[in-house]
């Protein structure tokens, strides 16, 4: 558990946060303190230990503290380490009235929206109550045992086809294995109600009115939910096969192409096209409902963080165009082959915030497809 904060005049609060996280079963991180002589630098070292840490603890009392060469302050560029790293991070705030860095600080971190939820504390030893009180559900997720990410790989083995279109198959797992949907209510239809209420309401729309569904069925350990793509391709199809787990595991397959409104003279686009603006739209789509559905599975935010990837299949020919024009003939692709394509060699670790606001993740899985599908490995 790293400590960050201001270190002169603040030595006995800073004494009481390593106290408490002892107490709580962590392992406290005080770089000042404790940190030998090396030869990084003062930012490195403070930066790296950051990075070795699996919690952020933020303390903010009157002083904002030293200004960085960068023109942060020492605990901001601190705070934005560990937000780059997806760590969960706790802020504690002093109840005093601040200096003018102190209060924006404190109210950056604070913010409604993207801040934290903090607690206040007046003394020692409210400080050290409230940080056993709030260490101890995260030690708990920390002991348990991590998602193997080589696991996620096996769903990437059997693709899964959407009529003859490119499909995207998108795979999201909580990063500590533990049950998070109880199995009788898996299989509930209470369950799969709220599973469609999500899936079909305005903000996501995975699923579609007009589209018929097959009934929900258990299959191992996960609840499987169909949408059939429909035949009629001049209104475009809609094809959604989703598979919710015990363990919280979420696989979305969708296809990509077919998928909007076309004239006949228009409709070999995708036969030979992947519209790169479908591809975000879809992926974006099975982001909005992961995290819909986690609001509704762990209101708490006891899962944190989330092992992430996709997979396009049945590409074909096909080549990826953004905003394509209609054309008497389009470019055929014969570098890639018909080989499903991984996003990624290895699953991306994302926080909650990033399960939320998804845009650089969608862009990095998009621009690897490109990518790879040119040959430019």
């Amino acid at each position: 558990m790293f400590v960050s904060s201001v270190i002169e005049e603040f030595e006995a609060y800073r004494e009481s946060a390593r106290k408490a996280i002892e107490d709580a079963g962590g392992e406290p991180v005080l770089v000042n303190e404790d940190l030998p002589s090396s030869p990084a630098s003062s930012r490195n070292a403070c930066l790296d230990a950051v990075e070795s840490s699996d919690v952020f603890v933020l303390l903010i009392g009157a002083r904002g503290g030293w200004r960085t060469p960068s023109g942060r302050l020492v605990v901001e560029e601190e705070f934005d380490h560990a937000r780059g790293q997806k760590l969960p991070i706790l802020v504690f705030l002093e109840d005093v009235e601040r200096d003018a860095e102190a209060r924006r600080l404190a109210q950056s971190v604070s913010d409604y929206v993207d801040g934290f939820y903090r607690m206040k504390f007046r003394g020692t030893s409210e400080l050290s109550r409230e940080i056993v009180r709030a260490l101890g559900p995260l030690i708990e997720n920390q002991r348990r045992p991590k998602m193997n990410p080589d696991r996620l790989n096996i769903y990437f083995e059997r693709p899964y086809l959407i009529a003859d279109q490119t499909s995207l198959r998108f795979v999201l797992a909580p990063e500590r294995q533990e049950e998070i949907v109880d199995p009788v209510r898996l299989v509930s239809e209470e369950f799969a109600e709220r599973i469609f209420e999500i899936g079909h309401s305005k903000m996501i729309r995975m699923f579609s009115y007009q589209r018929a569904k097959e009934p929900p069925s258990a299959q191992d350990d996960f609840l499987i939910i169909e949408q059939a793509p429909g035949h009629d391709r001049r209104n475009g199809l809609q094809g959604v096969r989703l598979a919710v787990g015990e363990a919280g595991l979420i696989v979305v397959d969708s296809n990509v192409t077919g998928r909007v409104e076309r004239d006949t003279s228009y409709r070999m686009a995708d036969v030979m096209l992947i519209t790169i603006e479908d591809v975000e739209a879809v992926l974006n789509t099975d982001f909005q409902f992961a995290n819909a559905l986690y609001q509704v599975l762990d209101p708490y935010k006891r899962q944190h963080r989330f092992l992430w990837n996709a997979m396009l299949s049945g590409v074909g020919y096909r080549t990826f165009v953004r905003n394509p024009q209609q054309q008497s003939s389009y470019p055929v692709n014969t570098s890639g082959g018909n080989e499903p394509v991984i996003a990624f060699r290895e699953p991306r670790l994302i926080d909650r915030e990033t399960l939320a606001q998804p845009v650089r993740e969608v862009e990095r899985a998009v621009v690897s497809w490109t990518r790879k599908r040119s040959g430019a490995n």
